[in-house]
């Protein structure tokens, strides 16, 4: 099918800060509310797996520290980063917690580091009230360096946003039901894109997308689900699209976990992201309850008609690994199949891992 490919990655963000003006934060994972950069003319920028060679950040880092952490830093090191304007560090976890002190406090940047504070689960009457009060005061630590927030600019913005949730939910549900003619890596690397991409180039790439993915003839295979941090390494969904099997659905962080399961209303912008925040899937990094991230994944089993999960672990995630055997045991209860690949990120399939999942493509097939 049609590649959708905007120009590569740092050249498209010096045209966004030399044609369009715009100035670039870059963005640790993971929930954040990009539609507040977006209305002040701001693109944030995602750093998740950069594709280096570890050199300078492991002289900062503990050995067990996971190797998100470790490339991002590894990426600020480099120098790669010196194409932004500045750097927002999520409350996601002990990790990138420590990274935002190493960035804001000892490497000499010059460069502000902003922080953000959602609230984690179980939810009280004071979270919303709490959360409102976070993308406010983001709001008003951007106006220093930017200038005043239009407030009809963010409602456009959010609104927006909204558009592009509304395309993915639609690829998501016709991916579901095997209506979705496009390969493992080729889905991944479209809807991955909206980590950088401005909305309105990333709008118009996803309605393209869209349309041209209806075209082809339904896949065939099983179905299987992804769950985890990311769908890394490309070699994983490779090996998949080789065998045959369908990534019908998945629960990873940089993707549909992110993702409000309903529509929201967009009245008032604030509001409207509240909304979204309380209405996305159940996360480890949210500190969701075990029984609803395990009631959200046997959900998406049951929509797909998936014959097992397999869990994409970045090594040393303390909150993903936290969870993980007694998410396995729920499932295994429901006589689904399972399998974990522990993996460094970028660092491909050893041969031992590929064995491993070719044999569970054969059990999908046999049941």
């Amino acid at each position: 099918m049609t590649q959708f490919s905007p120009p590569p990655r740092r050249q498209y963000l010096q045209q966004q800060k030399s044609e369009h003006n715009r100035h670039l934060f870059g963005v640790f994972p993971a929930q954040y509310p990009k539609e507040i950069f977006w209305a002040f003319n701001a693109l944030p920028v995602e750093i998740w797996d950069p594709p280096l060679e570890v050199s300078h950040a492991d002289a900062h880092l503990q050995p067990y520290i996971c190797s998100v952490v470790r490339l991002g830093l590894e990426l600020i090191l480099q120098g790669h980063g010196d194409i932004l304007d500045g750097f927002l560090f999520p409350h996601t976890c002990d990790s990138i917690q420590n990274l935002a002190s190493i960035v804001s406090d000892y490497l000499g940047l010059n460069k502000p580091v902003y922080f953000f504070y959602h609230p984690k689960a179980p939810y009280r009457d004071c979270s919303r009230a709490y959360y409102i009060e976070q993308l406010k005061k983001l709001a008003d630590d951007l106006e220093q360096p930017l200038g005043p927030l239009d407030p009809s600019e963010l409602k456009m913005r959010v609104e927006q946003g909204q558009q592009v949730a509304a395309i993915l939910r639609e690829l998501y549900r016709l991916r579901a039901k095997g209506e979705l003619g496009v390969a493992n890596a080729e889905f991944y690397r479209v809807i991955r894109q909206g980590e950088y991409l401005h909305p309105d180039d990333f709008l118009a790439l996803l309605e393209k997308f869209l349309a041209a993915a209806k075209s082809p003839p339904c896949l065939a295979g099983p179905a299987v689900i992804l769950s985890g941090v990311l769908p890394n390494p490309p070699q994983l969904l490779n090996l998949l699209d080789q065998l045959g099997v369908r990534a019908a659905d998945d629960d990873l962080l940089a993707c549909s976990r992110r993702l409000p399961v309903v529509p929201v209303s967009t009245g008032n912008p604030f509001e409207a992201l509240a909304d979204s925040y309380f209405a996305s899937p159940p996360c480890t990094t949210k500190a969701s309850s075990l029984a609803a991230r395990c009631d959200h994944l046997l959900e998406k089993v049951k929509r797909s008609n998936a014959g097992g999960v397999i869990f994409c672990m970045v090594k040393f995630c303390e909150p993903e690994l936290f969870d993980l055997p007694l998410v396995i045991e729920a499932l295994k209860q429901r006589k689904l199949a399972t399998l974990v690949v522990d993996i460094e990120i970028n660092q491909g399939l050893s041969g031992q891992v590929q064995t491993r999942i070719e044999a569970f493509a054969e059990i999908l097939e046999r049941e």
